[in-house]
């Protein structure tokens, strides 16, 4: 009588998952290289992804967790009319410069919007936060992926929302990789 109950204690064990061996997720960087490749000078230097540099319409969960400062929907109505751009040049590279520029709303001020940015690995681990960075319409920060301790040749994932007193303007990401 004892077996069939270790056996059926030891089926229930074998079916039990550790937390371990749940698979973490990992950031589809998307199809070849999954980034754009860009010079010094902001321009095309190789293939590109066009799902990088421009405004993302929903986040999951666990990109907008990435965010928890932030009081507003992040999936909420975004503003393109204010938005310019947002990039990060050269790519690849092993120091480069992430920009953002909005529009000039008419109105002198020097904190017409702020930007949050948020670096992840693949397994969107948090490996730099920056912001809220306050602006008056265009701002520029330099990034140090060896300062860092990035990885050579490995991709990263850059998440930005930009925003107004009056709530969101866009938000995106980008694909980067370090190269020494």
């Amino acid at each position: 009588m004892r077996r069939p109950l270790f056996f059926l204690l030891l089926l229930a064990l074998a079916a039990c998952k550790r937390k371990s061996d749940v698979a973490s997720p990992t950031i589809d960087f998307g199809p070849g290289d999954g980034f754009s490749y860009l010079n010094n000078y902001y321009q095309p230097s190789g293939p590109q992804d066009a799902t990088d540099w421009a405004s993302d319409a929903v986040w999951t969960e666990q990109e907008k967790a990435l965010f928890p400062r932030i009081d507003f929907d992040l999936n909420g109505p975004q503003r393109p009319e204010l938005f310019v751009y947002s990039r990060i040049y050269p790519n690849p590279g092993r120091f480069t410069t992430y920009q953002v520029m909005a529009k000039d709303r008419g109105s002198f001020s020097i904190s017409k919007y702020a930007v949050q940015i948020v670096l992840v690995d693949k397994n969107y681990s948090i490996v730099m936060q920056q912001g809220p960075i306050v602006f008056p319409y265009g701002f520029s920060l330099p990034i140090d992926y060896e300062f860092m301790k990035l990885h050579p040749s490995e991709r990263y994932r850059l998440y930005y929302v930009l925003y107004a007193k009056d709530g969101l303007v866009c938000k995106g990401h980008g694909d980067i990789r370090y190269d020494e």
